[in-house]
This record gives structure tokens, C-alpha cells and sequence, in this order.
């Protein structure tokens, strides 16, 4: 069995320690964090625009996709929306599942469905413009 909790926020994401929880052997976070730079030029950071009601019933399709294909996990993934500036998380996940192998190739698989399926939209704002 698989849990997924999605939040999208425009809050800035907290840095927390995960819930150790002793079923779990393996808890990975992944930090992605908006870079200075987009194709070479230097940018502010990136204003992320995203369709709420959709983007949880894409979360939730991904969800029992997951459960499908994958040991038992759980999963969390808080997305930011609004301006992000460079060198702010926009997004973070957290796997806890039984093996170190698994929870890195869960948390890869979940960033990858969350860049392609779920609606989170980004536009890069160039240095010295402000959102």
C-alpha cells in the first residue's frame, strides 16, 4: 500500500525532518530549487502558475499508478506556486519506503510524472524584473 499527501502553496516550503516511522527503512528528499540562470542568462526566478483542482486529481491518478508499480511507500510532494526567486525550493518530495534503492527510484519516478502530467506551469522572469 502507498499514501501520497500533495500540497501546492504559495508559502515558502519549510525545511523539516521527516516523521521517522520504523516500517521504512529508506527516507529520501529531493530539493529542487530554482537556479540563477535559464538557458544561459541570468533570471530573478520563476513565477509558477498551476490549475489546483486538476493538479490534485492528476496527483491522485499518479498516486494509484504508483501503488501499482511500486512497494509499499509513503509519499508527500508540496509544490510552490507564485514567484519563487533563485535559490528558493519549488518544490520538494519525500519518500519513506523499505529500501534506499526503491525510495531513490520512487522519488525520481514522481518528479518525472509531476514535470510532465500534473497542470504546474512555469514562466522564467528575466534579472532585474520583479513579479
Amino acid at each position: 500500500m502507498q499514501t501520497l499527501d500533495f500540497l501546492l502553496t504559495s508559502d515558502p516550503i519549510p525545511s523539516e525532518e521527516p516523521e521517522w516511522n520504523s516500517e521504512f527503512g529508506a527516507e529520501t528528499v529531493f530539493w529542487g530549487v530554482v537556479r540563477g540562470t535559464e538557458a544561459g542568462k541570468p533570471i530573478t526566478g520563476i513565477n509558477y502558475t498551476a490549475y489546483p483542482s486538476m493538479a490534485e486529481e492528476k496527483l491522485r491518478e499518479i498516486g494509484n499508478e504508483a501503488g501499482k508499480i511500486f512497494c509499499p511507500h509513503r509519499a508527500q510532494i508540496i509544490h510552490r506556486t507564485g514567484m519563487v526567486y533563485a535559490a528558493e525550493p519549488s518544490v520538494v518530495i519525500r519518500i519513506g519506503c523499505a529500501r534506499s534503492r526503491e525510495a531513490f527510484e520512487i522519488s525520481r519516478w514522481y518528479l518525472d510524472k509531476l514535470k510532465r502530467v500534473v497542470p504546474i506551469w512555469k514562466d522564467v522572469v528575466p534579472k532585474g524584473n520583479h513579479s
